[in-house]
């Protein structure tokens, strides 16, 4: 049997080792793995299944019906061995702004010919906030995200409190799934003053969505979002809006059925523009103090500058960057990225994609889903069968994306997450991580959606970034 050698560790290269090791292992069992409702077993057994090969190096097959259902499960088998593939992560347009599956994919080439073969619906985000800049709908990915080798969105803890969270990281057209961490500070680059943690990466300062559990210093609401008041967060060109303000809004509940709305945050704070090299050019806050290099003005609604960064503060991070960070200090904003599986630093290239996962639901080929027994607001846990959308790795470096519709019961009736990893262990993946789902499971099959999503009459729903499988060997135009 091979054995992955830890370091030093390539990222592409490990994940076609690790999953090839794992040809010699047997699939463990687990006795916690319902084998009743939906099985590959159930679904084989029903008449309604097709296979679509018109894609060279993806196979997709879709299966309807099954007897304990029913059931539409579509499973996409991207091989790049078979034909020059990508496998890449994209957020559309901007993060500020979700945007549907099918549009995210279009906006990759204006050529349709050229546009993604297949593509699925991705992390887990923030749908929660209003703001007039980001069109109403916020798109804060729940989140370690890695655009063409840069840091977009920052490391969040794991489901069920994990310290760390799991991540699906896209490379020459492989997948390998592990769990990220990132380690983010700011300085002054000479050397003054002692480092600070740097809290974000484009999101709204004093709001944690994807927090997992609260940090000291924080306090954890009854919908699972931690509350921060001291806090400096940066933005990067990648979020494509105006910076966020204190008129950002967010609800209480599901974006479907809003009941309440609070503010983000109250707080002015202060504002900092940077250019390229760090250095910072504009300050801005309500009533800069005697002294202050800052001009007089409000936190928010600023253009990243190209190839800069915008840095928001409050509480006592404003006053940090108030007294370390006046106009015309250099600053020193490092990141680190760092798999926890292997102690490894990561080093981002522009070949590499990464975007956030859900629950890891196979690890080695075995299940590795536990089911909570409460909600993070204490109430009990309930499994449900909903929409559901994984990502996963074979023994034969070979990429799977599925879909499982839900919601619709006489159509399909959706799985558990349970059911989910039972179903991906017996279509012989070794790694998996489970994606968003519900009214986001989408699935794009050459350019058009092909699944049928939840989100009242079968529309699709705004969602922060989406998995795809396009042409290799050259440049997309």
């Amino acid at each position: 049997m091979l054995t992955p050698t830890p370091r030093p560790l390539r990222r592409a290269a490990a994940a076609l080792a690790l999953t090839a090791s794992l040809l010699a292992v047997p699939v463990a069992s687990d006795a916690s793995a319902a084998e009743t409702g939906l099985t590959l077993a159930e679904l084989e057994r029903s008449a309604g299944k097709t296979v679509d090969t018109t894609v060279p190096g993806v196979t997709r097959t879709t299966y309807l019906g099954g007897a304990g259902g029913p059931w539409i499960v579509n499973v996409v088998v991207i091989d790049p061995d078979k034909a020059p593939l990508t496998l890449h992560d994209t957020t559309g347009a901007d993060l500020a702004v979700a945007e549907t599956t099918s549009s995210m994919l279009q906006g990759v080439s204006v050529n349709a010919l050229r546009r993604p073969r297949v593509g699925v619906n991705a992390a887990f985000f923030d749908g929660h906030v209003s703001y007039p800049a980001t069109s109403g709908y916020d798109g804060d990915i729940g989140g370690i995200a890695v655009q063409g080798g840069k840091l977009i969105s920052e490391a969040a803890r794991g489901k069920g409190n994990k310290p760390v969270g799991s991540a699906a990281v896209l490379q020459h057209g492989r997948l390998y799934i592990t769990e990220l961490a990132t380690t983010l500070t700011i300085a002054p680059a000479d050397g003054s003053t002692a480092a600070r943690q740097l809290d974000g990466i484009n999101r709204f300062p004093g709001r944690n969505a994807h927090c997992e559990g609260a940090e000291p210093g924080e306090t954890l609401d009854a919908e699972g979002i931690c509350h921060d008041p001291s806090e400096i967060v940066s933005f990067t060109p990648e979020y494509g809006a105006r910076t966020p303000s204190t008129a950002a809004i967010a609800r209480d509940t599901d974006p479907d059925n809003p009941t309440g709305e609070t503010a983000v945050s109250t707080d002015e704070g202060i504002e900092l523009l940077l250019d390229a090299g760090a250095k910072v050019t504009a300050c801005y806050e309500p009533a800069p103090p005697a002294g202050s290099t800052c001009r007089t003005g409000t936190r928010g609604g600023r253009t990243v500058p190209s190839g800069g960064r915008v840095l928001q503060g409050i509480g006592e991070g404003a006053d940090w960057l108030r007294a370390h960070a006046p106009v015309g200090a250099v600053l020193d904003l490092a990141e680190t990225v760092t798999d926890t599986r292997f102690g490894d630093t990561v080093t981002l290239d522009p070949s590499m994609d990464v975007t956030a996962g859900g629950d890891l639901l196979l690890r080695n080929g075995a299940i590795q889903y536990v089911q909570p027994a409460t909600y993070p607001n204490g109430t009990p846990f309930v499994p449900d069968a909903a929409p559901r959308t994984a990502l996963a790795a074979d023994g034969f470096g070979r990429t799977l994306l599925v879909t499982v519709d839900g919601y619709h019961p006489e159509v399909s009736q959706g799985a558990t997450r349970l059911e989910l990893a039972t179903l991906l262990r017996d279509l012989g993946a070794v790694d998996a991580l489970n994606l968003d789902g519900g009214g986001s499971t989408t699935l794009v099959w050459q350019n058009t959606v092909v699944n049928h999503p939840s989100d009242g009459n079968e529309r699709e729903r705004l969602v922060a970034d989406t998995v795809y499988a396009g042409a290799g060997g050259y440049p997309l135009p």
